[in-house]
């Protein structure tokens, strides 16, 4: 697919002669508007005009009479047409927006969602950025939550696990994008032989696959026909699956005071705190902004003082 910088590298918006911007906006809206809420519609041509060309959200604005060529025309027109059939706007555009940054996404990798930007944040506020770490990312995907913890983190030596070739060359090229020196492993969690694993941690992170499949139906088609299945769900039978294999792995490795973080399934909170006690962790269940229970926090009470709040601090 063409790239914003391509397009816009190729031919000057001020010198292009054809469509009228405000014009094009206007028509692709309406059309869009016949699948989408007039509001989700303006807001989806925002982003392709955005995440395709580079036209921010004031220079729309500001510049209605911006010209585009054929070229751009025919993109606009099959991206939409793309979002017509059901696909996510971050898969048509090839971008996501996480945490201040744009990564580079495809149907390898999920959709970094708001609630992991928060998971971010959260281990962000809880722990010193000073200090020197070792910071396993478990199922990086795309990389979003390794990256951006390794920008937070500067002194942390940071690791990315993978299972998937495909997400993880898409995590790697995030990382070469935005700068960021990271080690990654391909490997299985739930079957490891990388021997990174028998080194030692203070930090672990994971947003693991923990959608029962009893969910599906529940679930929005376009994640369903288009985001990774092995990224999502787990049986049902065992729905806690990776989270205790991280556990285990976290038992043996975590330097005194270590911290494991994960997202969750809302409606299994207080299942995995039960777990994390059984493993030996001391556990914490938090809510995401939407006032779900999201996270858990486990610890590590031994050695070094590790400082968590019981309580989100909103």
């Amino acid at each position: 697919m063409p790239t914003s910088s391509n397009l816009s590298n190729k031919v000057p918006f001020t010198t292009m002669i054809g469509f009228n911007l405000n014009k094009t906006k206007r028509h692709f809206t309406e059309v869009l508007a016949e699948r989408f809420p007039q509001r989700e519609a303006e807001q989806l041509m925002r982003i392709l005009l955005e995440d395709l060309f580079g036209i921010d959200l004031k220079r729309q604005l500001m510049e209605p009479s911006l010209r585009i060529d054929e070229l751009q025309h025919a993109l606009l027109r099959t991206s939409v047409d793309r979002l017509l059939a059901g696909e996510p706007v971050q898969y048509v555009t090839g971008l996501a927006h996480f945490d201040g940054m744009a990564f580079r996404v495809n149907p390898s990798v999920l959709i970094p969602r708001p609630e992991t930007e928060e998971l971010v944040w959260k281990i962000a506020a809880q722990l010193p950025t000073d200090r020197p770490m070792r910071l396993w990312d478990i199922g990086t995907g795309s990389g979003c939550i390794a990256i951006a913890l390794a920008k937070r983190f500067p002194l942390a030596k940071v690791t990315a696990f993978e299972v998937s070739p495909l997400a993880l060359e898409t995590a790697k090229g995030n990382a070469e994008r935005l700068q960021v020196t990271l080690d990654f492993v391909l490997d299985d969690v739930l079957n490891p032989q990388s021997e990174t694993w028998n080194e030692p941690v203070d930090l672990v992170v994971s947003n693991p696959p923990y959608i029962r499949e009893s969910e599906k139906t529940a679930m929005e088609p376009n994640v369903l026909e288009y985001e990774p299945g092995t990224a999502l769900f787990v049986p049902d039978e065992d729905p806690l699956l990776f989270y205790r294999q991280i556990l285990s792995l976290a038992k043996s490795q975590l330097n005194p005071g270590g911290v494991v973080w994960f997202e969750i399934n809302e409606a299994l909170g207080e299942e995995l705190l039960c777990l994390c006690k059984e493993q030996g962790f001391q556990a914490d269940l938090w809510e995401d902004y939407a006032g779900k229970p999201r996270f858990v926090c486990a610890t590590r009470t031994s050695g070094i003082n590790v400082m968590v709040s019981r309580r989100p601090s909103w």
